[in-house]
């Protein structure tokens, strides 16, 4: 992944997963690596779309 953390600049960061996901274990792997996060289940169209897994800054 190209982008960076426009907060610290971390090249560590995941997308971040809205809504309730049916089946968690298709996510445990992409978790594990934190390539995703979990968003929440209550989505709105004004949602970041990336997290900085070092100091959980989002943004879109």
């Amino acid at each position: 992944m190209s982008k960076n953390c426009p907060s610290c600049n971390s090249k560590n960061i995941a997308k971040i997963f809205w809504g309730l996901p049916a089946d968690m274990g298709s996510l445990e792997e992409e978790l594990n690596r934190k390539e995703i996060v979990l968003g929440g289940c209550n989505v709105t169209s004004y949602d970041p779309k990336w997290e900085c897994t070092d100091y959980h800054h989002r943004w879109r």
